[in-house]
């Protein structure tokens, strides 16, 4: 199996991030997401993320039955008990 996109990386599970980067766009202004690397340290198995302004947010799986819901739009999701339980 060749090279991925020109990196070094023979497979996948060798192709290291760098998550402290400090990203910025075309005007130098910050971008990206910056804690990363603590909510990636801190996974249990189910944890997902989601954007939050500008931030990641760790949701932890929800209790058996739950479904994930959301508030609309700018709103945090949220695991609930589906209406009529």
């Amino acid at each position: 199996m060749g090279k991925h996109y020109g990196l070094d990386a023979l497979t996948l599970h060798e192709l290291r991030i760098d998550v402290d980067k400090e990203w910025a766009d075309e005007a130098g202004q910050p971008r990206g997401i910056t804690n990363l690397k603590e909510l990636a340290s801190g996974m249990q198995k189910g944890d997902t993320f989601f954007r939050q302004g500008g931030v990641l947010v760790k949701l932890s799986p929800g209790s058996i039955g739950d479904e994930l819901t959301s508030g609309g739009p700018g709103n945090a999701i949220q695991w609930k008990a589906p209406p009529g339980l």
